[in-house]
């Protein structure tokens, strides 16, 4: 495990296993490059395969209980499941949750890593939250001691929460969004993505993941979902500064790769094809249970990315000859063909 932390090269990142009950390609049988080799045969539920949504946030914790306590009682976020011990990984949201929710899982130490980078010779981050008040947040930042990277300028700060994690903070003057919170933090405004060719980046989200194109900012290009559905982060593609020493958007946890960030998509059955025609690689079998299904993939610079397809759209896959052992039955409706004619599960 030690050997395998310190070495970050890509043969290092290899994809988790998936329980067979969950396996929902035909004709594939676990092969981990079975899906880049022979495209699968993919069962469409035929609704909009593009992104919609940003979900999740994750990051990774050495201190899970320290970390999950700065993010709740300094930065004023709550609970998502208060009923739950704070133990190997917490979710927490906005209040109410509009937008993704983050999620803080414990990492061992050999395997932790941060997620910001270096731009132009200076630290960025990699997640960046808007507020209602700078000048609360630090206020209450410096009451917790945390350090602050950038001073509250021209509406943005930045400052390490307890596990040193950069994290960027901008203030938001719209009155009607901010009505809507409780708390002082009211969403996510972006996370930052390290490519080696952002041109050929946008190409691949636009192509392959539904995404749009909003602007440039500050050197980086900016895309977004391309949905009606409120207060979702963008994504800024940031130049890489060192080919040789890329950023992934994610880290090893247990020795397998986990995202930092996760979409959804209605249709990821659709999105599968459209991410192999378009340069990226998919190293696992789709996958269905309680939470719906989720495609798990890596961009043409690597970077793991999950997709979820909510249990509601999940419920309308139909998979000929196929019988899920421990999905419940009330998510996926199918039938199959007997002697006496069809039976439905």
């Amino acid at each position: 495990m030690k050997k395998l932390a310190k070495n970050g090269h890509e043969e290092n990142y290899q994809p988790q296993r998936v329980t067979q009950a969950f396996k929902v390609l035909k004709g594939q049988t676990g092969n981990s490059e079975g899906l880049q080799q022979n495209k699968p045969i993919l069962h469409s539920n035929g609704l909009e395969y593009a992104i919609d949504l940003v979900t999740l946030v994750q990051l990774p914790a050495r201190k899970l209980a320290q970390t999950v306590n700065f993010y709740v009682n300094v930065l004023g976020l709550e609970l998502e499941y208060p009923e739950r011990p704070i133990e190997r990984n917490t979710f927490l949201r906005t209040v109410p949750r509009i937008g993704p929710g983050l999620h803080i899982l414990e990492t061992p130490a050999m395997e932790f890593r941060h997620l910001h980078g270096t731009v132009n010779g200076s630290l960025q981050e990699y997640l960046a939250l808007y507020v209602k008040d700078l000048a609360l947040l630090k206020e209450r930042l410096s009451q917790a001691g945390a350090g602050i990277l950038v001073e509250p300028t021209n509406g943005y700060m930045s400052f390490f929460d307890p596990e040193g994690h950069l994290i960027g903070a901008y203030e938001r003057n719209e009155a009607e969004i901010n009505d809507s919170f409780e708390t002082n933090i009211t969403g996510f405004r972006n996370v930052q993505m390290y490519v080696s060719d952002p041109a050929s980046t946008v190409v691949f989200f636009e192509n392959a993941l539904g995404l749009q194109r909003f602007t440039a900012e500050d050197g980086a290009i900016i895309m977004g979902v391309n949905s009606s559905e409120k207060n979702q982060p963008t994504i800024r593609l940031v130049k890489q500064e060192d080919p040789a020493n890329p950023q992934p958007m994610h880290w090893i946890l247990d020795g397998r790769p986990k995202h930092a960030l996760e979409l959804h998509s209605k249709n990821i059955g659709a999105l599968t094809l459209r991410v192999l025609e378009n340069g990226g690689t998919v190293k696992e079998e789709l996958e269905f249970g309680g939470c719906g299904g989720y495609l798990k993939l890596y961009t043409p610079d690597g970077h793991y990315l999950w997709v979820n397809q909510d249990v509601r759209y999940s419920a309308q896959v139909m998979l000929d000859g196929y019988k899920p052992e421990r999905v419940p039955a009330p998510l996926i409706t199918m039938n199959r063909k007997t002697k006496s004619g069809v039976q439905r599960w």
